[in-house]
């Protein structure tokens, strides 16, 4: 079975379980915000935030568009965009080039909410060898951050074996100067 029909069959949202990475980020977002969900699942935030929300997804047919992140050609502009366990899997070169794209694709000023998953710990794809996880660190986070532009606002551990992160696309200069920004 491959990897999008595992998915398809198997994956299930629990946006409930995640102390930094589930609904909490509904928190993050300012009433203007465009935002990109990359491998939306079932797209629960669409539900939540309604056409401010695009989400695609190789293999969920409750996305926006029915695509895969290197398919997927850009049709609006976006400001925030959420990877929530989806550029996750694969070697090395296979994530390095989705974040490559990512960096392509966003602005200055934009901003990505991360939950990665190292898979490390339990999860149904366990003996399934067609499910290769990357092995995220959050010190990866850090340097492929570095390399593309972006500035690390926070990552550290979330529920289970996960990593949260904040990246914003500029310096920490600029990051502090967006804070200051009207908030809508």
């Amino acid at each position: 079975m491959t990897q999008t029909e595992q998915f398809k069959k198997e994956w299930m949202p629990d946006y409930d379980r995640f102390q930094f990475s589930g609904w909490r980020l509904l928190q993050q977002f300012r009433p203007k915000d465009r935002i990109l969900d990359i491998g939306c699942g079932y797209n629960l935030f669409k539900e939540k935030l309604g056409d401010r929300v695009y989400g695609i997804d190789p293999a969920n047919d409750a996305a926006d568009e029915l695509v895969s992140w290197e398919d997927y050609k850009p049709k609006a502009e976006f400001n925030v965009y959420l990877a929530l366990g989806s550029l996750n899997y694969g070697s090395e070169e296979v994530v390095e080039a989705q974040i490559k794209k990512l960096a392509d694709i966003t602005k200055k000023g934009d901003r990505i909410y991360w939950r990665q998953n190292p898979g490390t710990g339990p999860h149904p794809w366990k003996d399934n060898d067609d499910v290769v996880f990357y092995p995220w660190t959050i010190d990866k986070n850090y340097e492929w951050a570095k390399k593309y532009g972006f500035y690390v606002k926070t990552c550290h551990p979330d529920t289970g074996d996960r990593i949260y992160a904040e990246w914003f696309k500029g310096n920490e200069y600029e990051y502090f100067a967006f804070l200051t920004q009207d908030k809508e």
